[in-house]
């Protein structure tokens, strides 16, 4: 009986984050995303994440000091970004 009560409060709690996924980026402000770092392109400079709310993907061009720390970064990340050159330029990358 405990075991139950256990797995539905866990899914009830699953069901309830699924909306604040949705709105994470919006949420965290302006010149922001969040999402899974998919790929690094040292040579070229860039990554991209697969982003929480619009699930497709957003490629940034990064300086050495960002890509070196975002090769190993597991789980989601925070891009901070500015619009330049007609592109995406990450400022800063927590996680």
């Amino acid at each position: 009986m405990a075991k139950k009560i256990m797995v539905g409060a866990v899914l009830m709690a699953g069901l309830l984050a699924l909306p604040m996924a949705s709105f994470a980026c919006d949420g965290a402000g302006p010149s922001t995303h969040i999402g899974k770092v998919s790929s690094v392109d040292a040579t070229a400079k860039k990554f991209t994440i697969t982003d929480v709310q619009s699930k497709g993907p957003i490629t940034f061009v990064a300086n050495d000091e960002i890509l070196k720390g975002i090769k190993d970064a597991k789980g989601m990340v925070t891009v901070k970004y500015q619009e330049q050159d007609g592109g995406l330029t990450a400022l800063g990358v927590t996680f």
